[in-house]
């Protein structure tokens, strides 16, 4: 994992980055890009954020990063601006940052919000990245913040523990250079903003009690839990709750995080696990051989290989279920077929 560590495709900052993608896009507005238009995908990359962009001045009084978020939204907007000039290739940068500068002094808002940031970015990417990371940071934080230190039987995926590390560093070094820096920085200022929304405390605290194993497939550990995945804090909060009060997992377990192993000290929950399980098989079994074909079945197999022929309970279950789908040996068994629709 490298520089590309804040990449988490279903993270809050990513959703809110893609909203100003999509949410806005300028209608009616082609004539004001069409020197972007083109059958060529990289000039047609640069039209596509010209509508976006348009669409998010005209609208500025609607873009919504959530309540706390709010007060910080043309600070998004630049570095949304930035972020998606940066990664057009194929096409002069200063050609289409000077046609959305001059579409940006138009528009009614242009005082409340001004492109100066967006100016800066790019003349100045290193201080842009370290500016983009920190403000990211506290879009995401209470998504980390409920995943992993409310609920700490939960498991840190891989990409998210190098996360939480590598930002948590790069704060300290911000801190430590915001705090003898005589000149102007925007992540000096970024680092005062979000501290206006969350205590230095709690940005400081987050941390992974654990790290998933090697088997957590590749995507999810890219993408963080299933449970992450396309769900708003709301609704994930709402999951967790299910949790009971002394941080053990809920009977109903949150789909796609994985639940925590027992310990020594649980002992009658292991039996009671091991218990249950083979009192069921065993009912179902008896009914089988009471009321059904299957009788007949097993007491022929045990004629037939002997107690000691058949060498475990396992082998005893498969010989009975595969004989007993034999139309030829045992044509006075129905079979059933249980319809089942993925959904």
């Amino acid at each position: 994992m490298g520089d590309d560590y804040d990449n988490i495709p279903n993270s809050p900052a990513i959703r809110y980055y893609n909203m100003l993608d999509d949410k806005f896009i300028g209608h009616n507005k082609h004539t004001d890009c069409s020197q972007f238009y083109s059958i060529l995908v990289n000039d047609l990359d640069a039209y596509k954020l010209c509508m976006s962009f348009l669409g998010n001045l005209e609208n500025y009084d609607k873009l919504d990063f959530s309540m706390k978020h709010n007060v910080h939204k043309c600070h998004y907007l630049n570095l949304w601006a930035y972020d998606r000039l940066s990664k057009i290739k194929g096409i002069d940068k200063t050609t289409i940052m000077s046609s959305l500068l001059t579409h940006w002094g138009k528009y009614k808002y242009k005082d409340e919000c001004t492109g100066a940031k967006f100016v800066y970015y790019r003349m100045n990417n290193a201080d842009y990245m370290k500016t983009k990371r920190i403000y990211d940071y506290a879009l995401n934080y209470d998504q980390f913040e409920l995943l992993y230190k409310k609920n700490n039987n939960i498991p840190c995926t891989k990409k998210h523990d190098e996360y939480i590390r590598k930002i948590l560093s790069l704060i300290e070094e911000v801190r430590t250079e915001c705090e003898h820096e005589k000149g102007f920085k925007h992540y000096c200022d970024a680092w005062e903003d979000i501290q206006k929304i969350y205590s230095k405390d709690e940005l400081l605290n987050l941390e992974c009690k654990s790290v998933e194993e090697e088997s957590a497939s590749p995507r999810e550990d890219i993408e963080g839990p299933k449970s992450w995945q396309d769900e708003d804090i709301s609704g994930l909060q709402q999951r967790l709750k299910r949790e009971e009060h002394q941080g053990e997992v809920a009977k109903e377990p949150i789909p796609g995080l994985p639940l925590p192993e027992v310990g020594s000290s649980s002992g009658s929950h292991q039996v009671a696990a091991t218990a249950v399980p083979i009192l069921g098989i065993s009912s179902i079994f008896f009914l089988l051989y009471k009321f059904t074909g299957l009788g007949s079945v097993a007491r022929n197999l045990l004629r037939t290989k002997g107690i000691n022929g058949i060498n475990s309970q396992e082998e005893l279950t498969n010989e009975l279920l595969e004989n007993t789908y034999d139309d030829n040996a045992y044509p006075d068994i129905t079979e059933t077929y249980i319809g089942y629709q993925a959904t």
